[in-house]
């Protein structure tokens, strides 16, 4: 099993870093790993996403959404291949940290009997990619365009 996971503080309230996780079709404005998102975020629907990792190739994914626990948690599951090859688990957890403070962690966890052809893939390239989507996270918050701006 293989693990990704990046935190950031984010200066602004859980329901305005989750109104933009959320707001899928900003995506292409502000999010430079997930370029496109698109579905319901009900449990048991399918999203259509674009992944851009840096140094790799574009990735398209359909993940199932397990949980969208609005201001909390977003959580979803995709699969690689048949009967379970490359299983990967996705969970953003938004904590409040006091008044108008958010804690955010992006954990992903990869299993699977193909995993370790995919260490480079996960340990880099994905790595890179949900670090500078953290990154973005907070500017498109708390920046002035964003809805935690002034």
């Amino acid at each position: 099993m293989k693990e990704i996971r990046t935190t950031t503080d984010i200066h602004s309230t859980p329901e305005k870093v989750w109104g933009v996780l959320t707001d899928f079709s900003a995506y292409p404005q502000w999010n430079p790993f997930i370029t496109k998102a698109v579905g319901a975020l009900e449990p048991g629907e399918r999203l259509d996403l674009r992944l851009e990792p840096p140094g790799a190739h574009l990735r398209t994914l359909r993940p199932t959404v397990l949980e969208a626990d609005p201001s909390r948690e977003l959580r979803w599951h995709g699969r690689l291949g048949f009967l379970g090859l490359l299983e990967a688990y996705h969970t953003v957890s938004i904590v409040p940290k006091g008044t108008n403070r958010t804690h955010v962690i992006a954990r992903t966890t990869f299993s699977g009997p193909i995993v370790g052809f995919y260490t480079e893939l996960i340990e880099i390239n994905l790595r890179e990619g949900f670090e500078g989507m953290c990154r973005a996270l907070k500017a498109r918050v708390q920046g002035p365009g964003g809805p935690g701006g002034t």
